[in-house]
């Protein structure tokens, strides 16, 4: 009986062993595709990545070029606003100047009692102010 098992075994054993490689074959087969895929998958998600990574920066240096320009307008803006500031700073100079400056007056011929009455004025004005409120007010 001993022989005929030593005879079984090998009959059994030998298809048993090559079913087990056959298996161990496909799940190898299986983990090389699942590998293959992952690393096919890494590769897109890399690739979107530096997609994005452009996309951001393309968006970035657009803003960047939006914001250049509205810096530059206002830089314009501001240096108008400047010059006509001091264009009306001159004009308003100007004006006060000729405020100021008395008109080419007629001292001589006017008539004595008026100086007498420019004396007479009450002493918390000064004489260049009383000048001033006789001359009429020129509005810009």
């Amino acid at each position: 009986m001993r022989d005929r098992l030593w005879i079984v075994i090998p009959a059994a054993g030998f298809p048993f062993l090559l079913v087990l490689f056959i298996v161990l074959w496909q799940s190898l087969q299986q983990q090389s595709h699942t590998i293959q895929d992952l690393v096919k998958q890494l590769d897109r998600l890399n690739s979107v990545e530096l997609r994005d990574r452009t996309g951001s920066r393309e968006l970035i240096e657009q803003q960047l070029g939006v914001l250049q320009t509205r810096q530059q307008s206002l830089q314009r803006k501001i240096s108008n606003l400047e010059s006509w500031q001091r264009a009306s700073a001159d004009r308003e100079r100007a004006l006060w100047n000729r405020i100021e400056t008395p008109f080419p007056s007629n001292r001589d011929l006017e008539p004595r009692e008026d100086r007498d009455l420019e004396r007479t004025a009450p002493p918390g004005l000064p004489s260049s102010q009383q000048q001033s409120s006789q001359q009429p007010v020129i509005s810009p």
